[in-house]
């Protein structure tokens, strides 16, 4: 993605801003569509169809999978190149900017509620200032200090916000505040940067309880023992298809266990399914019962999919974590 810098421009911070508005384009783009997970095979090169995963429909050659739309109540992706802006341009024209995603610099001026705060140009005197709402702060900011808002610049208006991005419809913005505001720029932040290069608008994952540890650990490595199993049986290789079944095998036992205490009754049949069937695959390969042993393998895999959907759920930043879904049938894995 390209990005527009005014090599004519001498203000102070403008140059560190059209470095950051190329980063920040990335996190707003990243942040509807997360990194893939550990373990996933990379996306094949540009013009290849992807190889569907087991147990599901391959995409028709020529046609592109859908893009995952973005979570309800957040800003839509941008469009257009993110545009390194002075807070004392937007301030004083705006209008060519409405509608656009911007990286402006600026000074805090001052906060007006746990997400909100103002942004003028200069720190040794006043000036017009304009309003940042975030949808989330890490970290407060510091008044007085410089800062690079990344977000969706718009006119304020309470309702129009709300109807454009419910999570930034800062609910302790004054009416004081607000009333000076209306009609006036406010950029809707998904990244606020400070002098130290932090983001103070970072998503940070919630800590996992031990369990969640343990069962993290467990499945980090189950796609790549259990693809080298399913490959070893497709091969009739004994040995590749038998090497990774205790790791397997404990893998689903971890799994089983999480699931039972939480209720979970399908879920915990779902890992029993999958330990019952990397054993098939030993005792199959053992034995050169290759068909046998070529349909366990891939069952595996589908017990795992079968799970993820109702239990599994991606955070902002990639990353997979346990998720107490509703489903309690015993259905049996692709039903």
């Amino acid at each position: 993605m390209k990005h527009r810098c005014s090599s004519s421009s001498h203000r102070p911070g403008l140059a560190w801003m059209c470095a950051l508005a190329t980063a920040g384009s990335l996190a707003v783009v990243g942040a509807q569509q997360p990194p893939a997970p550990s373990g996933q095979k990379p996306a094949p090169p540009a013009g290849q169809t992807p190889a569907a995963p087991a147990g599901q429909p391959a995409t028709p050659e020529g046609q592109k999978p859908a893009a995952p739309a973005p979570p309800a109540g957040t800003l839509p992706p941008p469009t257009r190149a993110i545009v390194p802006v002075a807070a004392s341009s937007v301030a004083a024209k705006p209008d060519q900017w409405v509608g656009e995603y911007v990286a402006m610099t600026g000074v805090v001026d001052a906060v007006a509620g746990k997400l909100a705060f103002t942004v003028d140009q200069d720190k040794t005197k006043s000036g017009p200032d304009v309003l940042v709402l975030a949808h989330r702060m890490s970290d407060p900011v510091a008044v007085n200090t410089y800062v690079t808002v990344i977000g969706l610049l718009m006119k304020y208006d309470a309702a129009k916000v709300a109807s454009t991005s419910k999570i930034h419809a800062v609910a302790d913005l004054s009416a004081d505040v607000a009333s000076k505001h209306d009609g006036k720029p406010v950029i809707l932040a998904t990244s606020v940067v400070n002098d130290r290069m932090l983001d103070l608008a970072r998503f940070i994952p919630p800590p996992m309880t031990p369990e969640e540890e343990a069962l993290q650990k467990a499945m980090r490595g189950l796609p790549a023992a259990s693809g080298e199993m399913r490959k070893g049986a497709d091969g009739s290789n004994v040995e590749m298809a038998t090497k990774h079944t205790a790791t397997l095998t404990a893998a689903f036992t971890e799994a089983e266990t999480f699931m039972k205490k939480r209720g979970k009754a399908d879920a915990a049949k779902w890992a029993a399914d999958a330990r019952a069937n990397v054993l098939a695959v030993e005792k199959a390969a053992k034995g050169a019962q290759w068909d046998v042993a070529k349909t366990a393998a891939a069952s595996i895999g589908g017990s795992c999919g079968t799970c993820h959907t109702p239990y599994r759920e991606r955070l902002e930043d990639g990353s997979f974590r346990f998720k107490a879904g509703t489903t309690t049938s015993t259905a049996k894995p692709g039903q």
